[in-house]
Order: structure tokens, then C-alpha cells, then sequence
């Protein structure tokens, strides 16, 4: 694995190369990635090579996005396009570097808006996106820290965060979006157990 993280790295710097915020987003979600693993006992290189690759394919033309995704995926989010650069990080990075890994690339896949159900690996992904240092997000310590004593409470933090933020915007968030945070809502409640 630590070649293939060496091997990421050249991708994403050459890929980012002309996006420096985003290059330092996807390093800085890949250092909290990997020290949240270690914390949850999770396989630190798989978050941290998650974390590097997550936005690789973000500023592909939607076109090319498209032609890395599932087709019956373009067709069930046709209305949410900005879930395509996750699909198709995950697709590059089976191409790429030969990584099959369906735990790896599911942590790609559900990083924007998660998922009922969620691994812990995919959770830790999902909120490292969310809280890495150089977000210019004021909670993002109070995230991290959060992720540190109970990642689903940081899940649930998360997706509220982003659902307001889409509404505030006057955009409507996905069922999908809405789904996966009903069903953290509960696991935080209680009122259901998640055994990721």
C-alpha cells in the first residue's frame, strides 16, 4: 500500500497541479483521515490513500465524469451532478492504480453526501473531508474533535451543516443526502443501532 500512496501522490500533484487549494484540501483530508483511523482502529493507509484521491476527478468536464460513472448512477443522479467526481475518483482510481479494494472505493464514492450504513472507514473519509485544517470552515476543530470521541455525532454534524448550507443557497439536497442524515439522526438518537 505505501507505494501505491507514493504513486497517488504523483497522480494528484500532476491532476492538481493548477488547483493549489484543492491539492492542499485533498492532503489535508488525507493527514486527518489517516490520524482518525488510527484513533477508530481503522486501516490508516487505505484512509489516508481515500483521503488523497477522494477529489481527484473534480475538476474533470462533467462530460468526462460521466464516462468514468455507471451509467444507471448518471441516470439516478442526473439532477445532482456534483456526486459524478466521486463515482469517477473511484473509477480512475481502479484504472490508475489498480486498486479494487470495494471498502476503499466505496469511501471515495459516498464522500460528498454518505450513506445509511456507513463502514467506519467511510464515515472517517466522509468527515475528514469536512474538518481538515485547511477548510475555511469555523467548526472544523470542533468537528475533528467530535470525530475523535464519536464519529456518527460528527456524521450527523456534517450532513446538518451541508443540508443548511444547500438550503440557505436556495438549493434543494439530494433524497439521497436527506436519507443518509434521517438515518445518523436516528443512530445518534439511539433509536437504531449501527454496528460499522
Amino acid at each position: 500500500m505505501t507505494a501505491n500512496i507514493e504513486k497517488a501522490k504523483q497522480l494528484i500533484n500532476a491532476k492538481l497541479n493548477d488547483h493549489r487549494d484543492r491539492l492542499v484540501h485533498s492532503y489535508g483530508v488525507a493527514e486527518t483521515a489517516r490520524k482518525l483511523a488510527f484513533i477508530h482502529a481503522v486501516n490508516p493507509d487505505a484512509a489516508e490513500i481515500a483521503g488523497l484521491f477522494h477529489d481527484y476527478a473534480k475538476y474533470d468536464t462533467l462530460s468526462d465524469q460521466i464516462k468514468a460513472v455507471d451509467p444507471h448512477i448518471v441516470v439516478q443522479y442526473k439532477d445532482y451532478p456534483v456526486i459524478f467526481h466521486a463515482y469517477a475518483a473511484a473509477q480512475k482510481m481502479t484504472e490508475l492504480l489498480a486498486i479494487h479494494d470495494e471498502a476503499i472505493l466505496s469511501a471515495i464514492r459516498c464522500h460528498v453526501w454518505g450513506k445509511p450504513h456507513m463502514t467506519t472507514l467511510e464515515k472517517i473519509v466522509f468527515v475528514a473531508d469536512f474538518c481538515e485544517p485547511n477548510r475555511p470552515f469555523d467548526d472544523r476543530d470542533k468537528v475533528y474533535q467530535m470525530a475523535v470521541a464519536d464519529l456518527d455525532a460528527a456524521v450527523v454534524y456534517c450532513m446538518e451543516t451541508s443540508i443548511e448550507d444547500l438550503r440557505k443557497r436556495g438549493l434543494r439536497p439530494s433524497e439521497a443526502s436527506l436519507e443518509a442524515y434521517q438515518y445518523y439522526k436516528e443512530v445518534t438518537r439511539g433509536i437504531i443501532t449501527n454496528n460499522h
